[in-house]
C-alpha cells in the first residue's frame, strides 16, 4: 500500500514538475525525495486523524495538482466542494498539513540543492571569474583563477585583504519557532543520510524510523508563536546559529580555504588578524522605530550576546583540556 502511495505521489509531482523542466535536471531525486516525505506525512496523519481525514488531504493534493496542470475549471469547482463540506475542526487540520507539507516540500528541495552542487563540484567550465565562485568548491576556484592568470600570490593577498560580514538582523514577523526550525533542520539531516551510497539496510531503517519520528513531532508542534518575542529572545534565537552551526561551520571552512591554497602552491596558512568572515547584528540595537527596543534593551543584549560567547568559549577550553590530558 506504501509503495503505491508512493508511486502515486511521484506521479504527481512529476507532473508538476513537468510544467518547469528547466528548474530540475533529469538526474534530480526532488520527485523522490518529496514523495517519501509525503509518504510518511499522510501515515502520521492517517495515525492522529483517521483514514477519512488522510484521504480528503490526498484528495486535495491531486485535485489541486491536477488544475495546476490542466487549468481546468471543473478540477477547481471539485476542490471547492471538498473544502466547503469539511466542518471547522476539519478544516484547520487540512490547512495545517497543507502547511507542513509545503515545508517538507522546501526541506525536500534543499536537500535535492545540496546534492546538486556536491556532484556538479568536478563539473563544468568557467567563462568568467564571477561565475567561478558558484560553479564549484573552493579549490577547484583557486585553480580555474590560475588558469584565467590570477597568479597564487594575488589570489592570497585577495583572500587577506577582504572580509565577509554577515549580520544578523530579527524582525518582529518572524513568528517561525526555534523548535521547529530545529525539528526541520534534523528532518533535513534524516533525508540526507537516507540517500548515501554506502548506507547499510539497518541504518536506513533506523534512519527511516527516525524521520518518521522528526515529522510527527514538527507536525504536532504549533507553528505560530503566542506572544511576540522580545529583542532579548530575538537574541538567544539568532545565537542559537551560533551553536548549531556556526560555531563549529567556519573554523571548517577556513580550514578548507587553507587546503584549496596549498593546492596551488600557497605554504602559508590566512593570517589570523586577516578574518575572512565576520559577524555582526542587529538584534536588540536597531532604530527604526521599534518602541521595544531602547538603551538599557541593547545592554541587556549585549551582555546576553557576550555571555553566551564566554560559554562557547569555555565548552571549547573544557574539551581542549579534556583532549590534553595524559591518563
Amino acid at each position: 500500500m506504501a509503495d503505491r502511495n508512493v508511486e502515486k505521489l511521484a506521479s504527481i509531482d512529476a507532473h508538476l514538475r513537468s510544467l518547469v523542466p528547466g528548474k530540475v535536471s533529469e538526474d534530480d531525486k526532488l520527485v523522490e525525495y518529496d514523495a517519501l516525505l509525503l509518504d510518511r506525512f499522510l501515515d502520521i496523519l492517517q495515525f492522529l486523524h483517521g483514514e477519512d481525514l488522510r484521504e480528503t488531504v490526498q484528495e486535495c493534493y491531486e485535485l489541486s495538482a491536477d488544475y495546476e496542470g490542466q487549468h481546468n475549471p471543473q478540477k477547481l469547482e471539485e476542490l471547492g466542494k471538498v473544502l466547503t463540506s469539511l466542518d471547522p475542526g476539519d478544516s484547520i487540520v487540512v490547512a495545517k498539513s497543507f502547511s507542513h507539507m509545503l515545508n517538507l516540500a522546501n526541506l525536500a528541495e534543499e536537500v535535492q540543492i545540496a546534492n546538486r552542487r556536491r556532484n556538479k563540484l568536478k563539473k563544468g567550465d568557467f567563462v568568467d571569474e564571477s561565475s567561478a565562485i558558484t560553479e564549484s568548491d573552493m579549490e577547484e576556484t583557486f585553480k580555474k583563477l590560475v588558469q584565467m592568470n590570477k597568479s597564487p600570490e594575488q589570489i592570497f593577498d585577495a583572500l587577506k585583504n577582504q572580509t565577509v560580514d554577515l549580520v544578523f538582523t530579527a524582525h518582529p514577523t518572524q513568528s517561525v519557532r526555534r523548535s521547529l526550525l530545529q525539528k526541520h533542520g534534523r528532518i533535513r539531516n534524516c533525508l540526507a543520510q537516507l540517500y548515501t551510497e554506502d548506507i547499510t539496510p539497518d541504518d536506513k531503517q533506523e534512519l527511516d524510523e527516525a524521520l518518521q519520528r522528526e515529522i510527527q513531532a514538527a507536525f504536532r508542534t504549533d507553528e505560530i508563536r503566542r506572544a511576540p518575542p522580545t529583542p532579548q529572545d530575538e537574541m538567544r534565537a539568532g545565537m542559537s546559529y551560533f551553536h548549531e552551526t556556526i560555531w563549529k561551520g567556519v573554523p571548517q571552512f577556513l580550514r578548507r580555504v587553507d587546503t584549496a591554497l596549498k593546492t596551488i602552491g600557497i605554504k602559508e596558512r590566512v593570517p589570523y588578524n586577516a578574518p575572512l568572515i565576520q559577524f555582526s547584528s542587529w538584534m536588540g540595537g536597531d532604530r527604526d522605530g521599534n518602541p521595544r527596543v531602547t538603551p538599557e534593551v541593547t545592554r541587556d543584549v549585549c551582555l546576553l550576546a557576550r555571555m553566551m560567547a564566554a560559554n562557547l568559549y569555555f565548552s571549547q577550553i573544557e574539551d581542549l583540556m579534556f583532549e590534553l590530558v595524559i591518563c
